[in-house]
């Protein structure tokens, strides 16, 4: 209480922290989400090898893609149904059920002979196993300081990016002793997520939960639509995805059309992979300091002035020079972008913000290849003069869409919750 008459003083800011106070700061049941996540991107080989596996059952190419294709439709329905399910269930919850039926499907896969039973297999898996990515985010959130959340989302970044990297050639090693042994592995992977998630449940966790008196009077995406502001930057989010795709679909014939072999467009993904395993924590470490749009909107802005700078020249240096910008890009802007929905997310829609936001990078991803081979065999120049025209609005979309906590939001996010409570702090 003041005697003065004067308003207190604010209380100052947390100061943000390094990577070794945010590795220190991380609580028990956020290692526990960090490393079932690692643990299930190394064992993800069924994407990666589906086809191989059915065409050497004696299953046609054709076949097989269009089983693979099932299991990518299943994945954007997946992230969809898993926010809801986090926002019913609880975060908890949706992991652990989510990746032990995965793991169960995956592991039916060695067993089944009938194209079409594989097919609608394949499209549950990816329905399922999927699920867990906006549970998972929203359990960052709701479970470390909010000064921690830009580095805590690098930190599970770089845990995912080790196991993408790592995971495909542990599949190829697998795969010169039996197929088979990729679902084994891959349905060990994902149960023990669902272990590790289990271990929450089971301590009382009841975050992300719905009671009977917390019904709110909307819960549901149209809730999401209606919030003008977040809608701009899910279309930031879209438009990057278009661009930044365009590496693994305009960039191969372009080197190509210019005279380099496969093995220079390896070295050129190689260097993405590790400059973003060996620097993003670092670099995170200066731009969790800048305000979210702008740390997003200059991230955006430099993995489009990256694939803008494959116009420049036929050189080598200046493919790797467009390819150090947008990686460069990619490392400043993705945290930030990752941590903003569950800030602005009302706590009953925590799940569904995050997996909104989510959901554009899946449609981004699978148009973007069409539409970039499209353009480039028109005029290869006006590929990537046309990621440079999306980028812009891109940018312009975020300055605009991204803000401050909307009203309703859970701004008391910056004292991580105790296990097992569900107030206001870990709703």
């Amino acid at each position: 209480m003041t005697t003065t008459g004067q308003p207190p003083a604010p209380a100052p800011k947390a100061a943000k922290p390094s990577v070794m106070q945010t590795l220190r700061g991380i609580p028990g049941p956020i290692w526990l989400v960090l490393s079932g996540m690692l643990i299930n991107r190394l064992g993800n080989f069924l994407q990666i090898y589906l086809v191989l596996y059915l065409t050497d059952k004696g299953i046609s190419a054709t076949d097989a893609a269009f089983a693979l294709g099932a299991y990518g439709v299943g994945t954007v329905v997946g992230v969809l149904l898993g926010g809801s399910l986090s926002d019913r269930l609880g975060y908890a919850r949706t992991i652990a059920s989510s990746m032990a039926l995965a793991g169960a499907l995956t592991l039916s896969l060695v067993y089944l002979t009938s194209l079409p039973v594989i097919v609608v297999v394949a499209a549950l898996i990816g329905v399922v196993a999927q699920a867990y990515r906006p549970a998972s985010s929203a359990l960052l959130v709701e479970r470390t300081p909010k000064e921690h959340h830009v580095m805590v989302f690098a930190i599970y970044r770089m845990a995912f990016n080790l196991g993408t990297t790592i995971g495909p050639l542990l599949g190829a090693l697998l795969i010169s002793y039996s197929y088979d042994l990729i679902f084994y592995i891959e349905a060990a992977a994902q149960i023990g997520f669902a272990l590790c998630a289990l271990v929450l449940t089971r301590s009382g966790d009841r975050t992300g939960a719905v009671t009977a008196e917390e019904e709110a009077p909307v819960r549901s995406y149209a809730a999401v639509v209606r919030d003008r502001r977040y809608m701009l930057f899910l279309l930031a989010l879209f438009l990057n995805a278009l661009v930044y795709i365009q590496h693994t679909s305009a960039l191969p014939l372009q080197l190509k059309a210019d005279g380099y072999g496969t093995t220079f467009y390896s070295t050129l993904l190689s260097l993405n992979a590790i400059m973003v395993i060996a620097l993003e924590l670092l670099i995170t470490k200066y731009v969790q300091h800048l305000p979210a749009r702008i740390a997003v909107a200059l991230g955006i802005g430099l993995v489009g002035a990256g694939m803008n700078l494959y116009v420049a020249g036929t050189g080598m240096a200046m493919f790797v020079v467009a390819t150090v910008v947008w990686t460069v890009g990619e490392m400043i802007g993705t945290p930030s972008a990752s941590a903003y929905p569950g800030h602005v997310a009302p706590p009953h829609l925590r799940g569904r913000y995050i997996a909104a936001a989510a959901f554009p990078f899946q449609i981004g991803y699978a148009i973007g290849p069409v539409a970039g081979v499209a353009v480039w065999s028109a005029s290869p120049a006006a590929t990537w003069w046309m990621c440079g025209a999306l980028t812009a609005v891109a940018v312009a979309a975020t300055l605009t869409g991204m803000t401050g906590p909307r009203a309703g939001a859970d701004e008391k996010t910056d004292a991580g919750a105790e296990p097992g409570r569900h107030d206001a702090k870990a709703s």
